[in-house]
């Protein structure tokens, strides 16, 4: 009997399969063994040595050069950046917008414009589109043209009614406004530079700016980036004493155009390149 009960036990034990191996699916996105890398909008701005931008290392200036009422003309050198700017008071000044329809006038056509409109100085305005609109919103006597644009490049705009503003988006009344013109990006805001700008592209830059009451200053700056621009326009009294509390870019590169009358009376112009859509004029009050 016991012979009998082990030979059923072993039966028995025979009969039980092992459990079954669960499949492994095979992952059909196999992680790539190379790093990613970020793109340059995810990347902070890096801080630039702040004693290489101290007004102390500029390297090359000339003292400014009155211009027809009282504003100045300055031609710098700050930190192998040459620059070109004219420094106004709104109290004696106003700021105009000035359309330009003419899609074939040539860079040069910046003399006749401004000096038509009895400006003292003056440079290229804002972007405009492969068809010769307007980029964003364009106010010139009170005649709209363009449209009201917020996006990543329109993010501020020039103002005036009773008198100049270098405003941001949201802060901007279009009823009030006589002049305006969209432009962007910011460049400095609260004295601070604006991070995270692009520094890979280097060209000539057109800017506007003031010390957030009636002091302004408008201007070029040459073969750099719209990060660099930022830090250098941001650091107190690089710019002929001038401490910046908001800036804003114009359009640039061929487009970059300055035109400027001396005490005396004398013409100076250094047109771009390209044609462009618009122009912003200093005009005496």
């Amino acid at each position: 009997m016991h012979r009998l009960a082990i030979m059923a036990a072993l039966a028995l034990t025979s009969c039980v399969q092992p459990p079954r191996a669960t499949p492994v699916e095979s992952d059909p996105n196999p992680p790539s063994l190379a790093p990613r890398y970020p793109s340059w909008d995810e990347v902070p701005a890096p801080i630039q040595n702040q004693a290489a931008l101290h007004p102390s290392r500029i390297d090359s200036a000339k003292a400014g050069q009155p211009l027809i009422g009282g504003a100045s003309l300055h031609q710098t050198t700050v930190h192998s950046v040459e620059m070109q700017f004219v420094i106004f008071d709104s109290r004696s000044y106003d700021l105009k917008v000035i359309d330009q329809p003419e899609d074939w006038s040539g860079g040069g056509k910046i003399s006749e414009c401004l000096r038509r409109a009895n400006a003292i100085a003056g440079v290229n305005g804002g972007f405009f589109t492969p068809q010769f609109r307007p980029m964003g919103l364009m106010i010139t006597n009170g005649r709209k043209t363009g449209a009201w644009q917020q996006n990543k490049l329109l993010t501020g705009a020039v103002v005036v009614d009773s008198q100049p503003r270098l405003l941001w988006n949201a802060e901007v009344n279009r009823s009030s406004a006589h002049e305006l013109l969209q432009a962007g990006p910011r460049l400095v805001d609260a004295g601070r530079p604006v991070p995270n700008l692009e520094r890979s592209k280097h060209t000539t830059r057109t800017f506007i700016a003031t010390d957030g009451g009636h002091r302004w200053l408008l201007g070029l700056a040459r073969n750099i980036s719209l990060g660099e621009l930022a830090e250098i326009l941001a650091q107190p009294g690089s710019l002929a004493g001038f401490n910046i509390h908001r800036a804003l870019n114009l359009d640039g590169g061929h487009s970059s155009a300055l035109y400027y009358r001396t005490a005396d009376g004398q013409e100076h112009s250094d047109p771009g390149w390209s044609t462009v859509r618009n122009y912003l004029g200093i005009v005496p009050r």
